[in-house]
């Protein structure tokens, strides 16, 4: 007797097909959680090594490293300018010798002296400025311990061309603490930076400031070294605020007082977070290229003025020392609820981005005599 075998009907099938679709949705946000994790945990692990080579520098040099030598005339002469950011001269403390020795700290980190220029030492493309053709090929070098892998943004535009190739500068999600606003009292503090990190050069109005641990009176496990932040372009990236990768235009005669300025950093705070951001043709958008440039002082780093994971603003108008604008970007990053910061003991800790101002401030600064506690942030 023959047995013809029963096969499914369409219901069954169309039931088959609805249960694995629910499997897929039901396990797709768990893959994708995981997936963040390891990258988080991979970003926790770079700011680890950051916070290990500023120790072994510290060990080697007594202070830590400044984020910035300005090129600045002593005695008529004028020495070649050392813009060199702070991760550059962590560069042998990361197992990147090759690297380090790869620069020529003869030339500028973005821009070179320019009694260097010559045919040997031709214009960059990326910014119009001299730049000796020996530091290119760091300058294209994209590092991954300065990377955090949950950031997809390329954080620069700018190209070199090595080889008849063209290619992006290297970018940094990392960026080194100075404080908060270096224009705060329109300057009667000479913008003397008040952060962990400083830059050695005249124009802080008080010379060569350096920083040694001995000068952290409120402890190295209360200050931040360095903070993520979300490299641009910022396009697509937050819509409704216009992205954590962009920097805004803020205008200094726009403050709350008599005669347009602001007195206290939160009062820049507040200002910023009020306005409307525009992308358009005309807007308020001050630059997008957030990350860019790596080894150069001047584009890596960030105060504590704004808190985390708010739109960052710059001031517009040059009543203030133009050098002073890049220093009110806040620091922001891609992980859900808050970013990694690492301390300056060395150890790696997640800020909420809803930490209160107050807790933040005082996280700014090696000396400021606050008292806080670790559930405050």
């Amino acid at each position: 007797m023959i047995r013809k075998r029963r096969g499914f009907t369409l219901i069954e099938l169309l039931v088959v097909i609805a249960i694995i679709a629910v499997l897929i949705a039901l396990l797709l946000p768990a893959v994708q959680a995981a997936r963040e994790a390891a990258r988080r945990a991979q970003c926790v692990n770079n700011m680890k090594q950051l916070g290990l080579a500023i120790h072994n520098y510290i060990s080697a040099n007594v202070l830590l490293p400044p984020v910035c030598c300005d090129q600045f005339t002593n005695g008529g002469t004028t020495p070649p300018w050392s813009n060199y950011s702070q991760v550059t001269r962590l560069l042998p403390f990361l197992e990147l010798q090759s690297s380090y020795n790869a620069i020529n700290l003869i030339y500028g980190a973005r821009w070179g002296n320019p009694s260097f220029t010559s045919a040997a030492n031709p214009p960059d493309n990326a910014s119009g400025g001299p730049m000796a053709m020996v530091q290119m090929t760091v300058l294209a070098t994209q590092v991954s311990t300065f990377l955090c892998p949950s950031d997809p943004y390329p954080g620069t535009s700018g190209t070199l061309i090595l080889n008849g190739v063209a290619k992006l500068v290297g970018a940094s999600n990392y960026a080194s603490n100075i404080g908060l606003n270096r224009d705060i009292n329109l300057g009667t503090n000479n913008w003397q930076m008040n952060g962990p990190n400083y830059i050695g050069s005249t124009w802080d109005g008080i010379g060569q400031r350096t920083i040694g641990l001995n000068q952290f009176l409120d402890g190295t496990s209360n200050t931040v070294i360095f903070a993520e932040w979300v490299k641009g372009p910022a396009t697509g990236l937050n819509p409704g605020k216009g992205g954590l990768g962009m920097v805004y235009s803020l205008n200094q005669a726009s403050g709350p007082n008599n005669g347009g300025t602001f007195t206290t950093d939160y009062q820049f705070a507040q200002a910023c977070a009020a306005l409307t951001p525009n992308n358009g043709a005309g807007g308020n958008q001050n630059w997008s290229w957030k990350g860019e440039w790596w080894m150069y002082g001047g584009t890596s780093i960030y105060s504590h003025t704004i808190p985390p994971n708010r739109i960052s603003c710059a001031y517009s108008d040059i009543r203030q020392d133009s050098r002073g604008t890049i220093t009110m970007i806040c620091g922001s990053s891609l992980h859900s609820g808050g970013l990694n910061v690492t301390m300056g003991d060395g150890s790696v800790r997640f800020i909420k981005s809803t930490v209160n101002y107050v807790s933040w401030y005082a996280l700014a600064t090696p000396d400021g005599n606050e008292t806080i506690s670790a559930d405050s942030y």
